[in-house]
């Protein structure tokens, strides 16, 4: 299994979540939509974004990026020991902090 590092988790201006990772990806990455989970890779950021947030919480969505790309990709997301947040609420944060250890 492939492995990439995530160095940053946004809320964007569209209220997606992104996953952004710190290398610059493989063209393969973009099938990731094939899953039909709501999951898509965002070449422009160099990250998997989920579909707007609606229903579900950023902690929710963070954890079903990660299985839908562990699956549909046989890429595990790691996470960067100085990770960067954005626009993300501090119990959500503390949600997949606690979730990750």
């Amino acid at each position: 299994m492939k492995t990439e590092t995530v160095n940053t988790i946004v809320l964007n201006e569209n209220n997606e979540l992104m996953l952004k990772i710190t290398g610059e990806g493989n063209p393969s990455y973009q099938y990731v939509y094939r899953e039909a989970a709501g999951v898509y890779w965002d070449e422009k950021e160099k990250g998997f974004k989920s579909t707007p947030l609606r229903e579900w919480t950023v902690s929710k969505w963070f954890f079903h990026i990660k299985d839908i790309v562990k699956i549909g990709l046989n890429l595990s997301l790691e996470m960067d020991n100085n990770i960067t947040w954005e626009n993300i609420p501090t119990d959500e944060q503390e949600k997949i902090k606690n979730a990750l250890q």
